[in-house]
């Protein structure tokens, strides 16, 4: 990902109270939204004023965790504010292919099996003036393929190169594949290479300063002052000038930027709750927000906004607690209360997704179909069998899967007779969400599955994450959500590695013959390749150990005193370093 893309998302979009009601038996009146008729790009007039403060809105009802370390962050609040001081190393074009436009750019010998890495300037320095050099990088690729790296970035891009197996199981110090050429130059040594590799999330893509971090065991890097202070270097357009951990930062330019310095020297970034920030846009407080998909009625009308349209790679998922880790490998837990497929099927079928996303997210969210979201183009699978609205069916598997009603509660037993109830576990979101949660666990209820929150209630977000992620977590199943990234390959999300984001735990061997045939040399062959994808994406959605619930088309607003602003990825407007605005106030609603 290139990170100095200007980096607002809505963290979480609230569902209204009244629209909810929507989601019934009545059809709604709410006309959905033509995001397509939305503009991606915006120009105002008007004289720079480069010594004014750009204000910007992260829309969540909490707060992050406050890290600022993109190897370590996992949340979207974190990873917002790391976006402006932690730059990743490649940049990309609009079809999320490594480019020319970042820290360093790559050439493919894919006889030799070699990817060389070279920094694309000699005289980049760090935000604290310390030089930058192809050492950084190296020293990121061993903290990241360490035995001892707790975070989640230790995917198949870095599994892949020769050596790092032995590496990663502290059989040896060193990575035999990672070679250095010079200070600005290394050459990674694959065991194979693969289509994937062209994309920017791909390679080895973080970079820390080692000057800083070499005496700080990777172990101990989220404690440290240097990922959660205004101590934090990094390679991105801004520095941070003071923190509220989680909840606001304010950044100032860094003058060693190797794009040159912002053209807006000041910057700063609040969380601001859903149930204000439609008047605080109103009020001109802040330049460019996402706005939350069921406030879209309170915003369109709004005379010092312009709305534009933009596409995000971000999933909404109902994921199912499937498998445990064991001597550090993923297993498959047979106890698990949602083993049985047709279950899960069912559970699946009873939710009315359609509805919900006209209604309530003004037709800005939209079912999504499979784990491969149609954000990837050709990759994605339109024909794959999906799972619409059908209580009928789910009442039907339910009853071929041994689950009935034998006491006449309203309820289904287990197969074996025994009292079933599911638990579900779901961050804290606001009144409406928890609202939209009564409604699935309701929907739930007409086909006679008992489904109880977690714990008796929404979670604390940063609790809920520590939760889905344990392997002897008394969850069953979870309401989830992240962004894809701009590789399409899954393995990252749902691949058996005990260090990503498969939060369900599912593993299985079919399914890793799938990923490899995904990441394998003959998926060099876009036909090959397209047909790969439509393999897994049918497996998975038969496994169904995550239901796709949405995909998303945002709205940004963007305030006219913003000179000029564009959506589309890649676009040079679009970068946080190349924002101005020509007054030093917001404008604010007539």
């Amino acid at each position: 990902m290139k990170k100095s893309k200007w980096f607002i998302t809505a963290g979480v979009t609230l569902l209204a109270v009244s629209a909810l009601a929507a989601c019934g038996n009545k059809s709604s009146s709410s006309k959905s939204v033509d995001q397509s008729s939305l503009p991606t790009t915006v120009k105002n007039k008007g004289t720079a004023k480069p010594n004014a403060t750009l204000n910007a809105a992260i829309v969540d009802s909490s707060g992050g965790t406050g890290i600022f370390m993109d190897e370590i962050a996992v949340q979207s609040i974190d990873l917002n504010f790391a976006g402006y001081v932690d730059e990743s190393m490649f940049g990309s074009d609009k079809n999320l292919q490594i480019d020319d436009s970042g820290l360093a750019s790559v050439k493919f010998d894919n006889d030799a099996k070699t990817v060389t890495v070279t920094l694309t300037g000699k005289d980049y320095k760090w935000s604290d003036g310390q030089p930058f050099t192809i050492d950084d990088y190296i020293f990121t690729i061993y903290q990241i393929g360490s035995k001892d790296y707790t975070g989640i970035r230790y995917s198949d891009g870095f599994a892949g190169i020769v050596g790092m197996a032995d590496y990663h199981e502290g059989k040896t110090d060193t990575i035999s594949g990672v070679e250095k050429k010079d200070d600005y130059t290394a050459v990674l040594h694959y065991s194979e290479m693969n289509p994937s590799m062209t994309y920017v999330s791909y390679l080895p893509n973080y970079v820390a300063p080692q000057h800083i971090f070499k005496d700080i065991p990777v172990q101990d890097w989220e404690k440290s002052d240097y990922a959660r202070t205004a101590k934090f270097v990094g390679m991105g357009p801004y520095k941070i000038k003071s923190v509220v951990s989680g909840e606001s930062v304010v950044y100032e330019a860094n003058p060693n930027y190797y794009k040159g310095e912002p053209k807006t020297k000041n910057l700063k970034v609040d969380v601001v709750s859903p149930d204000t920030i439609a008047q605080e846009v109103k009020a001109g407080h802040y330049d460019i927000t996402n706005i939350p998909s069921d406030q879209y009625d309170q915003f369109k009308d709004l005379s010092n906004v312009t709305l534009l349209g933009s596409k995000e790679n971000t999933l909404h998922y109902l994921g199912f607690k499937l498998g445990k880790i064991e001597n550090d490998k993923r297993v498959m837990n047979s106890s698990a209360k949602a083993s049985n497929v047709k279950l899960r099927q069912a559970l699946a079928y009873a939710l009315d997704n359609k509805k919900i996303g006209e209604s309530v997210y003004n037709g800005l969210w939209y079912p999504a179909t499979t784990l491969e979201i149609s954000f990837f183009g050709d990759l994605h699978s339109d024909d794959v069998k999906s799972y619409s609205f059908n209580q009928d069916k789910a009442k039907k598997l339910l009853k071929e899967a041994g689950y009935k009603d034998t006491n006449n509660d309203g309820y289904v037993e287990d197969p074996k007779g025994k009292s079933f109830k599911l638990t579900l576990a779901a961050p804290q979101r606001g009144d409406a969400f928890e609202s939209m949660i009564q409604q699935y666990i309701a929907w739930w209820k007409e086909i006679g599955v008992k489904v109880e929150l977690y714990g008796g209630r929404t979670m604390e977000k940063n609790a809920f994450y520590e939760e889905v992620q344990k392997s002897d977590s008394s969850v069953d199943m979870f309401l989830g959500a992240f962004g894809t990234g701009f590789d399409p390959s899954p393995l990252g999300l749902w691949g058996p590695d005990t260090t990503n984001m498969n939060y369900t735990g599912f593993v299985s061997e079919k399914q890793n013959k799938l990923f490899k045939k995904l990441v394998s040399e003959k998926a060099m062959d876009k036909d090959y390749r397209i047909k790969a994808y439509k393999e897994w994406q049918e497996y998975s959605n038969e496994q169904l150990y995550a239901v796709p619930l949405f995909e998303i088309n945002a709205v940004v607003a963007v305030n006219k005193r913003v000179k000029a602003y564009d959506t589309e990825i890649g676009a040079k407007a679009g970068m946080v370093n190349n924002i101005e605005v020509v007054s030093n106030k917001g404008v604010a609603d007539k």
